[in-house]
C-alpha cells in the first residue's frame, strides 16, 4: 500500500509545489529571517 500511495502523491503535488514555494520563499522566509535579525541585533544581552 505505501509504495502505491507515495508515487500517486508525488504525482498530484508536482503541479503546485512552485505556487506554493514561490510566495514562501519569496516573503515569509525573508520577513521570518529578517525579523529574527532585528529582534536579535536589539536585545541588550548579545554575548
Amino acid at each position: 500500500m505505501p509504495t502505491e500511495l507515495f508515487p500517486h502523491i508525488l504525482g498530484y503535488s508536482a503541479s503546485y509545489l512552485s505556487a506554493i514555494f514561490v510566495p514562501v520563499i519569496g516573503w515569509v522566509l525573508p520577513i521570518g529571517t529578517f525579523a529574527f535579525l532585528l529582534l536579535y541585533i536589539e536585545r541588550e544581552d548579545i554575548a
